[in-house]
């Protein structure tokens, strides 16, 4: 039985620390679950993903006017992504990436002096992307 607290002390001190604290690797992750989990997650960046949203459709015609239509677009708004679609006979152009439909309407607002037929139409969107994570 331990008597004084420098017993207890000297006790403490002859037990192997630096054996449990270089053990204590925190930089790998070891993974005991199913393997398609970790194919999943490997794969998945890389796959065409698309989500069910909203866009609004800016245009309906012509090939060369979809063309012209598109580009004059994004040169006025790089930041919103446009898309060409063909819808037989016309070529149409969708704008956005919207998961609802107030932001479409929003949307909409904004580029009906520009474009006064614009409308929101339901689509596939792609998912917004992520910022790149940095390592420290």
């Amino acid at each position: 039985m331990i008597r004084s607290r420098a017993q207890l002390l000297a006790m403490a001190s002859m037990f192997p620390w630096a054996l449990l604290l270089a053990q204590a690797d925190t930089t790998a992750i070891q993974w005991s679950g199913d393997e398609r989990a970790l194919r999943f997650l490997e794969e998945y960046p890389g796959s065409d993903q698309v989500i069910e949203g909203y866009r609004v459709q800016i245009f309906l015609g012509a090939k060369v006017d979809a063309v012209r239509t598109r580009q004059g677009f994004l040169l006025k708004h790089p930041d919103i992504p446009a898309y060409l679609s063909y819808l037989a006979p016309n070529f149409r152009i969708r704008v956005g990436d919207l998961r609802d439909r107030i932001s479409a309407e929003r949307l909409r607002h904004e580029l009906k002096e520009e474009q006064p037929g614009c409308y929101v139409v339901q689509d596939r969107i792609e998912p917004p992307r992520l910022p790149e994570a940095s390592m420290p």
